[in-house]
């Protein structure tokens, strides 16, 4: 059975529900979640819904949210399809939760993982170039493996790079809420 409309609650409202046993899910992506998140939420990105829908319990209501509104509307039907059907769209999102002065959590000192990747091949780059002017030709080629990696990413949309700097220690969410808030695979 898949639900067109799930049940809505204002974010005052979401936010008595998730203090009540309430599963407050947040379905945004990892750098989103880590710039700033609900207090005692957790993160499971909307890809990766259907594959993680085992963690997200079926016995009290899940309440799912996102930046706005649009991606939780989709978490919602997928859940639904899923069978769960205690489902709850936090209105506004994280934003409106955010506006209405409830409690927030943010990893400090956050670099997007989009801009450490064009950090990370960028100095790539530059070491490779300046080894091969200074040492050796055959450094050269480094500086064409990033740039053809870089391009195949941007043809296929996978980046081994990305998915690298996901799994580094600094790409982690620290909670402060007794590690309630929780986003990764």
């Amino acid at each position: 059975m898949v639900v067109t409309q799930a049940r809505q609650a204002a974010p005052a409202e979401a936010a008595q529900a998730a203090a009540q046993n309430g599963f407050l899910l947040d379905v945004r992506g990892f750098d989103e979640f880590a710039a700033g998140h609900a207090e005692g939420a957790v993160c499971i990105p909307l890809p990766d819904l259907e594959r993680r829908a085992a963690e997200i319990p079926t016995d009290r209501p899940v309440l799912v949210m996102c930046a706005s509104g649009e991606r939780s509307a989709m978490a919602v039907q997928r859940l639904a399809a899923l069978g769960f059907d205690n489902i709850v769209d936090c209105q506004g999102g994280f934003s409106a939760w955010e506006k209405a002065g409830l409690p927030v959590l943010r990893q400090r000192g956050i670099i997007p993982l989009e801009r450490q990747v064009r950090g990370v091949a960028g100095a790539m780059v530059f070491a490779f170039t300046l080894a091969g002017l200074l040492a050796s030709p055959a450094w050269l080629f480094g500086s064409l493996f990033v740039g053809f990696m870089l391009f195949l990413s941007s043809v296929t949309g996978l980046c081994p790079m990305l998915v690298l700097l996901k799994r580094m220690p600094w790409n982690r969410v620290h909670a402060a809420s007794g590690g309630a808030a929780r986003c990764g695979a």
